[in-house]
């Protein structure tokens, strides 16, 4: 299940958009995620994620902290999220394809639901994180960048 977010690229801005799936934003320079941060992410693009990821709209979008009044307001305007919403909503993207690519360099890719487990990892309290599941860091960058480093050890070992 591959799903894709709309996305400008700083440099081909006249290109238009173009849709990109999660491994191809995990794998983005980051000057085209943060053009895809500036341009602001389709709310229902946002909507998607949670959907691909099997968590219910309400708790995903509370892990994130963003109203879902605004964000299903905006998905049926097709408006754009803020810049700030739209950086929590990548790095979720982003994570996503992480595993992705995580799973392909490890091996045999074929079957694995990356949203599925992802969904499910998020969910459990994990000791590496001091007991709070990934999920409840999700709010902020800083969270995201140490659920991701979190994910990383799993691959290396560093983290059973």
């Amino acid at each position: 299940m591959v799903s894709s977010l709309k996305a400008v690229a700083p440099s081909t801005a006249s290109a238009g958009l173009k849709l990109m799936s999660y491994i191809d934003i995990y794998r983005a320079e980051p000057v085209v995620r943060i053009g895809m941060i500036k341009a602001g992410v389709p709310a229902a693009q946002a909507k998607r994620i949670f959907h691909d990821l099997a968590i219910s709209q309400g708790a995903g979008l509370s892990a994130l902290k963003l109203s879902a009044a605004t964000v299903n307001r905006k998905a049926s305007q097709d408006a754009t999220l803020s810049a700030d919403e739209s950086e929590r909503v990548i790095g979720v993207a982003k994570l996503v394809g992480q595993l992705q690519a995580m799973v392909e360099e490890s091996g045999d890719p074929q079957g694995f639901d990356a949203p599925a487990w992802l969904s499910r990892w998020l969910r459990e309290p994990l000791p590496a994180l001091g007991g709070q599941a990934p999920m409840t860091l999700l709010d902020t960058m800083e969270g995201q960048s140490l659920v991701s480093r979190t994910l990383s050890q799993i691959q290396s070992g560093a983290y059973a």
